[in-house]
């Protein structure tokens, strides 16, 4: 039986409507006039809230298989389940890694039954290693290729390398390295996505520091702003020299945004996502500075935070990710020098970036193009998935504007539960999602087994942009 959302208000890119919402047979089956009745369809009372394409979160680590004692499919996939998110797209190191089109195959069976939201997945590009298998991949329905520059890899599993090891590893790639990757996924037409940070530069920052970082300042010290902007600079050109559509993820400073900005000025396909904790966290403030908080590129200072807020609401970033990231609770108390990189963030994305609407930060256009429409579009999901039109997926987030919530990390549904935003109380509240129709949240309580199923990518498509202006609330 199909249902019909009454009286909310519709909100997409290009606009708000006024409508009732009917769905059927895990589709939208089209905009009624207010009461209109239909057959044998739920009628579901939404009077007042805002109804929003399903978010999607591009960028989750869920650790599974092979590091579960950080977190596994089951826990991150019913986290974002809570936080409004209606498809997630799973990062690819794993252990085993997903490097080929057999591998991401096996990899969409193995997450068959035990993910709450629909899922896509990501490849992942090593270098020489699996350049042929990079076009199996994207036939095998990868959204994109993930490279890590700036990593090393441990050469028996191919995880990243956060500290100096005795282990033999895979080096970090060069900038040959990665043209290489970018002109095989520009020649197949896929997206490249890339953590830029340049290694030399690194490796050079903690020399001069003279032992790995044991504070805030000194973490900045050792991951300067230029190692991230000379990254991202050197993959404008190789995106313009490949013709390959390359997507800087996890972007942390105003410099790089400005490198971004100027290269898609002058026609170069290349995007970027940044994140909640960039946006929300500062290194002036002291839940970063006491060493709470730590991930790669770094949380940097409030001037960072305004210029990527510029970039967002003016479309020079395309996307948000939450890099969901889990680690051991054990090894994130540990000293800030001895922490690896990573966080949990797939339930709290929908709900800061909901305060940052109702705050004035950016419209509820905005957040429908940069939350749904955009990563479906950009990873080959559109109009299956970021829509409210007919014959599209039944993917929606509810969000009450009226409503408030308190981030805590005692209400996490992560294996290995941590709030950077402890205690936080946030304007509006996610209070229910549907994935193709079924009901994943409702009233702000997950209401179903899992059901998720793994989507595969189509055709890619750059983002349009939206400058509406600001609600005011």
């Amino acid at each position: 039986m199909g249902f019909v959302l009454r009286n909310g208000t519709l909100v997409t890119p290009g606009g708000r409507l006024e409508g009732d919402l009917w769905c059927d047979n895990g589709r939208i089956a089209g905009l009624l006039e207010r009461g209109q009745h239909v057959p044998d369809a739920e009628p579901i009372d939404v009077d007042g809230l805002l109804i929003f394409p399903g978010f999607i979160d591009p960028h989750v680590h869920s650790r599974d298989p092979g590091l579960t004692d950080k977190e596994d499919f089951e826990h991150s996939t019913q986290g974002a389940a809570a936080g409004g998110i209606t498809t997630i797209l799973e990062m690819p190191n794993t252990i085993p890694p997903v490097t080929t089109g057999a591998g991401l195959r096996e990899r969409a069976a193995y997450y068959e039954g035990c993910a709450w939201v629909d899922y896509g997945l990501w490849g992942l590009a090593v270098g020489a290693r699996n350049l042929a298998e990079l076009e199996g991949l994207f036939k095998a329905g990868a959204v994109g290729v993930k490279l890590f520059w700036g990593y090393a890899l441990d050469a028996a599993t191919l995880q990243l390398v956060y500290t100096p090891t005795d282990k033999p590893v895979v080096p970090a790639p060069d900038a040959g390295a990665v043209l290489r990757v970018a002109r095989e996924v520009g020649r197949v037409g896929g997206l490249l996505a890339l953590h830029c940070e340049d290694r030399d530069i690194l490796d050079a920052s903690v020399a001069e520091l003279g032992h790995q970082p044991l504070t805030y300042p000194e973490l900045l010290a050792a991951r300067p702003v230029v190692a991230e902007a000379g990254a991202v600079a050197m993959a404008a050109e190789i995106a313009a020299a490949s013709g390959c559509h390359i997507h800087v993820v996890h972007m942390s400073s105003a410099r790089a945004a400005q490198v971004i900005r100027q290269a898609q000025a002058s026609g170069i396909s290349i995007t970027a996502e940044t994140c909640p904790h960039y946006l929300t966290l500062s290194a002036d403030q002291q839940v970063v500075m006491a060493g709470r908080v730590k991930v790669y590129p770094p949380v940097r200072g409030d001037a960072d935070q305004q210029a990527l807020w510029t970039a967002l609401t003016e479309g020079v970033i395309e996307s948000i990710g939450s890099d969901h990231a889990p680690h051991a609770l054990d090894d994130k108390h540990k000293p800030l020098g001895e922490q690896p990189a990573g966080m949990p963030g797939v339930e709290t994305i929908g709900p800061l970036l909901v305060d940052a609407m109702l705050c004035g930060r950016l419209t509820a256009e905005q957040l429908a193009a940069i939350v749904s429409e955009n990563p479906a579009r950009m990873y080959g999901l559109y109009p299956r998935k970021g829509s409210l039109a007919s014959g599209s997926d039944a993917d929606i987030t509810v969000v009450d504007p009226n409503g408030s919530t308190t981030l805590s990390g005692a209400s996490l549904h992560a294996k290995n539960p941590y709030c950077a935003w402890e205690q936080q109380r946030l304007r509006g509240r996610i209070v229910s999602s549907f994935t193709r129709g079924q009901p994943v949240l409702r009233d702000g309580a997950i209401a179903s087994e899992p059901s998720g199923r793994f989507v595969s990518a189509g055709e890619r498509t750059l983002p349009r942009r939206t400058t509406a202006a600001a609600a005011e609330w």
